[in-house]
């Protein structure tokens, strides 16, 4: 699994056009549903995942239960991964670097996006913040 992170409209979306051939997209942006099972391709990319987390928290669902949602999900895409040798790409906004918000869902939306992140980074081969359309590599285990 490979993460991608970054500001908003930093060219993470551009930077993976460049980096993999082939892809087959699902876009929150676009109006996507939240892939479950994933075709047969062999990249997959995931883009806005932090908007389908808004989606649950303005559901109310607490924020445990978005977690956990997302971890399953998360973990049904590594184990497509192994079974086609296929990469998924899951590409993410950070909403956590600014102001606290005073919102308590707001907040829940920036906690949530926070611990599934991080769960992102823990499970990813590859991990990679972009900048303005400037790469950097967190994180890259060997194979």
């Amino acid at each position: 699994m490979h993460f991608i992170l970054g500001g908003a409209f930093n060219g993470k979306h551009e930077w993976v056009k460049k980096e993999y051939d082939h892809l087959t997209w699902y876009s929150a942006y676009k109006k996507d549903s939240l892939p479950e099972k994933l075709p047969g391709d062999k990249v997959i990319a995931i883009e806005g995942i932090e908007r389908w987390i808004r989606e649950y928290i303005l559901e109310n669902e607490q924020i445990d239960a978005v977690c956990e949602r997302f971890q399953k999900r998360i973990d049904t895409w590594m184990e497509w991964e192994q079974e086609t040798n296929g990469t998924v790409v899951v590409i993410g906004t950070e909403v956590g670097k600014g102001i606290v918000p005073m919102n308590e869902q707001d907040r829940s939306f920036r906690d949530a996006c926070g611990y599934i992140y991080q769960y992102l980074t823990e499970k990813a081969a590859i991990v990679d913040q972009i900048w303005y359309g400037i790469p950097q590599r967190l994180k890259e285990e060997l194979t």
